[in-house]
């Protein structure tokens, strides 16, 4: 979805094991408890008629291919409130039935398609003679159209058939960690009762641009529908 270059993006050869950071103030808190989306949010590329909000949460759907780079990614949930000056944590915790096998939840910096940081945990389920499944936390970051990104498996999926919501780890959580300058991306994987994060190595970004955003791609076409069921999002500060 990206292509690859080299403008400071820097990330470990494998992904860690890490403990929550120690998060302070809760500053925002978006729990989707009503029947309409709240007024701090703007929709890029809205297609109405593809989420919804019920039963305490956001449901929306992809059923195309999109990209973030290209700017044809539909309904891309930006915040309008301003994050916090200093350090701060952001998740989105979210649940996914896994239909297609190409799925792609993100949450990101975003302002427009030159310019973000995104954190993603997609998926490349067994589909179309394809072997494995598989899970990857992908870091991306661009830069006035420069972009590059860098990937691991997460989770090792069923062997070469294909997951969906009851075997894959739900649910899930996608975090950025911001100390000064630097943005760490990670994912929060549950199973039963345990629940384990992994993390790359941080992206360095001197001068952040747009807002907090989160939304779902389909990284490729595919037949079917690319649904998320989104919990909340909420945003801290960092001690």
């Amino acid at each position: 979805m990206f292509r690859k270059t080299t403008i400071g993006l820097a990330f470990a050869a494998a992904i860690g094991f890490q403990v929550t950071p120690h998060a302070g103030e809760q500053i925002f808190l978006d729990d989707f408890d009503g029947d309409s989306l709240a007024p701090h949010w703007e929709v890029l590329n809205e297609d109405a008629d593809s989420y919804i909000v019920e039963d305490g949460a956001l449901l929306s759907i992809a059923t195309d291919v999109g990209s973030l780079s290209k700017g044809t990614a539909t309904n891309i949930f930006r915040l309008k409130n301003q994050l916090p000056k200093g350090d701060w944590v952001a998740t989105l915790e979210y649940r996914m039935p896994y239909q297609t096998g190409r799925e792609t939840p993100y949450l990101a910096l975003y302002q427009d398609k030159d310019n973000y940081i995104v954190v993603s945990g997609g998926a490349w389920s067994y589909y179309n003679g394809t072997r494995g499944a598989r899970l990857y936390l992908t870091g991306s970051k661009a830069v006035k159209g420069k972009s590059n990104y860098a990937s691991n498996v997460v989770w090792g999926g069923a062997s070469g058939v294909a997951f969906n919501e009851d075997t894959a780890p739900n649910p899930f959580v996608l975090r950025i960690t911001k100390k000064g300058r630097s943005y760490t991306p990670a994912i929060r994987l549950s199973n039963g009762a345990e629940a384990t994060w992994q993390e790359f190595q941080t992206i360095t970004l001197l001068r952040p641009r747009g807002g907090l955003a989160f939304g779902i791609l389909q990284a490729e076409k595919v037949n079917g529908e690319t649904p998320i069921l989104v919990d909340h999002v909420k945003i801290e500060t960092l001690d």
